[in-house]
């Protein structure tokens, strides 16, 4: 299928900071597919693919659940258990794809975030809840898919059955909270804090464009997949890069158990090498220079994230290796762009990765993100690939830093339980 606008060139940036500049320009937009979602958009009405105005009311709404306040939650109290029970699980059975891990650990805040009611003691939801996050995964992946017709007509099929399993059963729920708020049965900390209940009570603004059902699960689940998929991958990539380093400096794994400030530098570290967007892509609105390089209307703009974030200038003369102790220059970021830029960058990034570090001595308030978490506590158990079982990249998507699975083994079943 091709755009009803079509796609009329193709231009490459892999400058750091032209690629900067081109997240910020508001001449290039996500909107590849004007279509409606039946016609072959599986992403039609969402924030991530909204542009200008719209997008901005829409991101403006939804910022308000990423809050230092709401962050600390997660990282301190609700996060910490989970991460407790389920590693624990998963090495005293001695072995377990780190993946699937992964998204099991992610789901259940993500799921809590977005607004969809998750059981996480109730193993079959659990299951279909992150079957679920993985087909959305390719639908927001859909540019690189090597097959997007079939991930098309997967995704809609998901999106039905995820509506009716999930979606449904959440905004009922949520609806008679906010009616017995309004009638004054139950106060305001007995509603739903997440972003479907945020957008219910926002549906009526004709600013958001909310008003039809599909569209606010659909949003809300942009959160959930995004929550969950992309963490889950960076829990893989760094172990990847843990399990090299290792060989030459077995040391390395003292520091991941015991310094949580290093964990969260190794996970900054991962998303510079293997950003889980390894090239980011725009449209061109209208024709457009931005830093120096011209940009026909039409044209498709490809970010080069995974040359811009290795940068030399920027990253110091090793920028190709895998250095958690990485100085930066400038106020750069340590994950690079991976995260992107301007208005379209990733809401929850600070969820995953936290606050970067900006002296040694770091406050009480600092967030190390949940993904150090993930990392940390595998790490615990002294896990090492497994000898037999497979390591396979995900062969549905050109994205390089994308795994379907990642079997390891735990030498220790039973660490101590104070750290």
């Amino acid at each position: 299928m091709s755009s009803v606008e079509p796609i009329t060139g193709e231009v490459v940036i892999d400058d750091y900071a032209a690629i900067k500049k081109a997240l910020m320009s508001p001449d290039l937009s996500r909107s590849f597919d004007k279509r409606t979602y039946v016609d072959g958009n599986v992403r039609h009405g969402v924030v991530s693919i909204m542009h200008g105005t719209e997008h901005r009311e829409r991101r403006r709404l939804e910022n308000t659940q990423f809050r230092s306040a709401e962050l600390r939650l997660y990282e301190s109290d609700l996060f910490p258990p989970i991460v407790a029970t389920m590693v624990h699980e998963a090495a005293s059975a001695g072995e377990v794809d780190l993946f699937s891990l992964g998204e099991r650990l992610s789901v259940v805040l993500a799921a809590r975030r977005a607004g969809f009611d998750l059981d996480a003691d109730d193993h079959d939801s659990l299951e279909k809840m992150i079957t679920f996050v993985d087909q959305f995964s390719q639908a927001s992946a859909i540019l690189d898919a090597k097959d997007p017709d079939a991930v098309r007509a997967d995704v809609r099929q998901a999106h039905v059955d995820f509506h009716r399993e999930f979606g449904e059963p959440s905004i009922e729920r949520r609806l008679k909270a906010l009616e017995a708020f309004d009638r004054g049965e139950i106060p305001e900390s007995e509603i739903p804090h997440d972003i479907l209940t945020n957008l219910l009570r926002h549906r009526d603004d004709e600013r958001l464009q909310l008003s039809d059902e599909t569209v606010l699960i659909r949003e809300a689940g942009t959160y959930l997949q995004g929550g969950t998929h992309t963490s889950a991958q960076t829990l893989v990539n760094a172990f990847d890069l843990l399990f090299d380093a290792s060989v030459a400096d077995p040391s390395i794994w003292d520091r991941v158990e015991n310094d949580t400030a290093f964990v969260q530098r190794v996970m900054h570290e991962t998303l510079r090498l293997c950003p889980t967007t390894p090239e980011m892509k725009r449209r061109a609105e209208r024709s457009a220079t931005v830093a120096g390089v011209s940009i026909p209307e039409g044209s498709r703009v490809v970010l080069n994230l995974v040359k811009a974030n290795r940068d030399p200038d920027i990253f110091g003369s090793d920028a190709e290796l895998f250095n958690p102790d990485r100085e930066v220059s400038g106020k750069n970021p340590l994950w690079g762009l991976t995260f992107g830029a301007g208005p379209h960058i990733c809401p929850g990034f600070k969820v995953a990765g936290g606050l970067q570090q900006q002296d040694d001595e770091l406050p009480e308030t600092h967030l190390f993100g949940l993904v150090a978490q993930m990392i940390q506590a595998v790490a615990r158990y002294e896990p090492d690939r497994h000898l037999t079982k497979p390591r396979s990249r995900d062969e549905r998507t050109a994205r390089f830093t994308r795994w379907s699975e990642y079997w390891i083994a735990f030498a220790n079943r039973n660490p101590p339980i104070d750290r």
